[in-house]
């Protein structure tokens, strides 16, 4: 009996592995393609999305503590600048003000320590050195000095754009599906030596860590740009390598999603405006072809969605 449930956690965590948890999504089933997913392009045969966690859900009870927050802060401010004081502390009401903030920025750095190969450096950065960032020193400059009259109230109206620019700037982020391509290989010598000059090479053969980059330019971010990193993986006993099409956050983000993405996201016209989102056109048009043609192995039967939905 211990054998057989031993065999059933196997095949499932086997299953999971490209599919990503069902609980994720909040389905008792996954398909082998969600209603965003696209194909990659026939250069890419053989290759296969890994869905990764995704980390909007994550973000709702700290952006909610958020609001909370914010208003505790503004309210009483705002009647004590207007003449109408509840007594509050100014300091007080600063610090509730300023953790608002910090609160988001927090949870999108707990989101990123969570992520497979997230780098917390990169999302803290990507989310405070911005000009909004001075905007905010500026108006806690303000409020503390004169919190009284019609500048302070101005002021602290202006804290909620603010605010919510960062919400927005976050949440759409998150809610683009994060996923990176596989390749099962069989040869450690994957083509390195002769990867195409675009690309940085920073190995000579295959290792679990990565192993060359190149930019690619998104087309409607500015002068932002993604990354396109070739990492090695291993699962089980099979080798593979991957392709992690990386934002300047540091997150991972599928770089294969219909247009329908851009419909389905919250705030779906504010938050490319914000968020440094990619155009889905601009990728599949820059992301070309893999850099290398290792020996390919099979894909284990284990991993196979398709095999698995069968049985």
């Amino acid at each position: 009996m211990r054998d057989g449930l031993h065999r059933t956690d196997m095949a499932g965590a086997a299953k999971s592995f490209l599919l990503g948890e069902a609980k994720w999504f909040g389905s008792d089933h996954l398909p082998p393609r969600l209603p965003h997913e696209v194909e990659a392009p026939d250069s890419w045969n053989g290759w296969r999305r890994q869905r990764l966690k995704p980390g909007l859900v994550g973000f709702l009870f700290p952006a909610a503590w958020s609001a909370f927050l914010l208003a505790a802060g503004l309210i009483p401010m705002l009647l004590h600048a207007s003449g109408h004081g509840i007594g509050m502390d100014l300091q007080l009401g600063l610090i509730l003000i300023v953790g608002a903030f910090v609160l988001l920025w927090l949870g999108a750095l707990r989101i990123s320590l969570n992520q497979i190969e997230g780098s917390p450096a990169k999302m803290l950065i990507w989310n405070l050195v911005r000009v909004e960032s001075v905007l905010f020193g500026v108006l806690i400059w303000i409020v503390y000095n004169q919190p009284v009259g019609w500048l302070a109230v101005l002021a602290m109206l202006i804290f909620i754009p603010l605010w919510l620019s960062h919400v927005v700037r976050i949440a759409t982020l998150l809610a683009w599906p994060p996923a990176r391509w596989l390749l099962p290989i069989a040869h450690v010598d994957v083509g390195l030596s002769t990867i195409d000059s675009k690309w940085v090479s920073e190995s000579k053969r295959w290792a679990r860590r990565p192993l060359a980059r190149r930019l690619v330019n998104p087309g409607e971010m500015g002068d932002t740009h993604l990354e396109m990193v070739l990492f090695g993986v291993r699962e089980g006993n099979q080798d593979f390598i991957a392709i992690h099409l990386v934002h300047p956050s540091g997150t991972i983000i599928d770089p294969f999603v219909g247009p329908s993405i851009g419909s389905s996201r919250p705030f779906s016209h504010l938050g490319p405006t914000f968020s440094d989102v990619p155009s889905v056109v601009s990728i599949h048009e820059e992301i070309g072809v893999p850099p290398v043609s290792p020996v390919v192995a099979e894909w284990p039967s284990s991993f196979d969605p398709e095999t698995n939905e069968e049985e």
